[in-house]
């Protein structure tokens, strides 16, 4: 189980959210699954809505893994995320540290924490 954990997660980091491909997401987590971001609790639903406006906001996202590894039923990984902002052509680095829980083969919990105010805001609502 904790190849298949990473293998999803390896994708969601990328392939998903690089691309903005928010439809995907569904395929990876419970319908009722809860990020916890900054004190709040997101849902699902506000979560794709942050991605979304995260991809719409941004050009040349890519996501280098820096680590990841499984234990139980988690995954931990610590991510660079370099992205172009389209309003001002700034390209920037932004720091994560992300832990997902799986029940099944589907995310049902995700905790993480970002080092950028500007990403901190787009996802907290």
């Amino acid at each position: 189980m904790n190849d298949q954990m990473i293998a999803i997660v390896r994708s969601l980091y990328t392939d998903v959210f690089d691309t903005g491909n928010c439809p995907a997401v569904n395929s990876h987590y419970h319908d009722d699954a809860i990020c916890h971001f900054n004190g709040k609790d997101l849902s699902i639903e506000s979560l794709k809505s942050s991605m979304r406006d995260f991809v719409e906001a941004h050009t040349d996202i890519e996501t280098k893994i820096e680590s990841v590894f499984a234990s139980g039923d988690r995954t931990f990984a610590r991510l660079t995320r370099s992205v172009t902002e389209k309003a001002s052509g700034v390209r920037r680095q932004i720091q994560l540290m992300v832990e997902k829980r799986f029940v099944g083969n589907k995310v049902q919990e995700l905790w993480f924490m970002v080092d950028d105010e500007q990403y901190r805001t787009t996802w907290d609502r």
